[in-house]
C-alpha cells in the first residue's frame, strides 16, 4: 500500500529535546575551539573583541544610561506584545528580556512555525529601528550618548538572535529554509573575518552552523515547509540582514565610542 511504504520511507527524528541539545552541544564545541583557536593564534583582535562585553564608556554617564538601556530593553519587548496582540494572540502583560517576553507568549499556544517567527522577529526589529533612531540623535545632536545606547540596542538585539531557545533567535530558526541557512553562515563568516572581532556575532555564526548540519544530515525535520514560499523568504532575509547588519553596527559604533566618549569628557 502507498501509504505504507511513504511511512517506511519517511526519516525518524530524534524527540525535539534532544534535537536542541545536540545543537547546543555541537554549537558550544565551535564556540570554544574558536575561542581557543583565537587566543592562541590572534589574542590581540579576542581581546579586542571581548571588550564589547564592557560598559561601552557608557559609564560617563552615570545613571542615563542605565535608564536609556532598560528603556531600550522595555520598547524591544513592547515590539513583541504588539505583534503578538496583532495575531491575536492571548497576552500576559510580563516583561522578561533576553527573548523570554516572546517564549511567555507563545509557549503555551499550539505551535504555528510562521507566527513563532513573526512574533520572534518582531522585538529584535523593533529594537534595531530605536538603535537606530538613537544613532540619528548623536549625527543631529554629536552627544556621544546616543551613540552608545544605539551600540547597545545594537549588540543586545543581536544577542537574541542565537537560535537557540528560548532566545527570539530560537523561534525563529524553524522557519528559516536550509538554503537561508547556507547564505547567512557564510556572510556571518564573513562579517567575522572584518576588522573588529565581534564575539556576540560568534554565538550566532555557532549556533546557526550546527542548525545547517543538522538540516543536511536530516537529523531535524524541515518545520519551514509548513511556510509558504514568500514566508521562508520574509524570515530568512530579515534574519539574516538583521544578523550581520546589527553585528557590522555594534562593531562600528563600538569603535566610534572609544574616541567620542573621551573627547566629549575632555579627556
Amino acid at each position: 500500500m502507498p501509504g505504507e511504504s511513504e511511512k517506511a520511507a519517511s526519516p525518524s527524528f530524534p524527540p525535539p529535546g534532544r534535537q536542541w541539545a545536540e545543537q547546543l552541544a555541537i554549537g558550544m564545541a565551535l564556540v570554544i575551539g574558536i575561542l581557543i583557536f583565537m587566543a592562541v593564534f590572534h589574542p590581540v583582535q579576542l581581546t579586542e573583541g571581548a571588550k564589547v562585553l564592557g560598559p561601552n564608556h557608557l559609564w560617563a554617564y552615570g545613571w542615563a544610561s542605565a535608564v536609556g538601556i532598560i528603556l531600550q530593553l522595555v520598547l524591544h519587548e513592547v515590539g513583541t506584545f504588539v505583534v503578538a496582540w496583532r495575531v491575536k494572540l492571548p497576552l500576559r502583560f510580563r516583561l522578561f528580556p533576553l527573548g523570554a517576553n516572546a517564549t511567555a507568549i507563545l509557549q503555551d499556544q499550539p505551535r504555528n512555525i510562521w507566527i513563532d517567527a513573526v512574533v520572534g522577529l518582531a522585538g529584535p526589529i523593533t529594537g534595531t529601528l530605536v538603535s537606530l533612531l538613537s544613532a540619528g540623535t548623536y549625527y543631529l545632536t554629536d552627544n556621544p550618548f546616543f551613540m552608545g545606547m544605539a551600540c547597545v540596542g545594537y549588540f543586545y538585539n543581536l544577542f537574541t538572535l542565537i537560535p537557540i531557545l528560548d532566545l527570539e533567535g530560537g523561534w525563529i530558526a524553524p522557519a528559516v529554509a536550509p538554503q537561508a541557512w547556507l547564505l547567512g553562515v557564510i556572510l556571518m563568516l564573513m562579517a567575522l573575518t572584518e576588522e573588529g572581532f565581534n564575539l556576540v556575532l560568534l554565538f550566532v555564526f555557532c549556533f546557526s552552523v550546527p542548525r545547517f548540519i543538522l538540516l543536511l544530515r536530516t537529523r531535524i525535520p524541515r518545520t519551514d515547509d509548513a511556510c509558504t514560499a514568500s514566508q521562508r523568504i520574509f524570515v530568512g532575509l530579515t534574519f539574516i540582514v538583521l544578523v550581520v547588519g546589527l553585528a557590522l553596527l555594534g562593531t562600528y559604533t563600538f569603535n566610534e565610542l572609544t574616541i567620542a566618549v573621551p573627547e566629549a569628557m575632555g579627556d
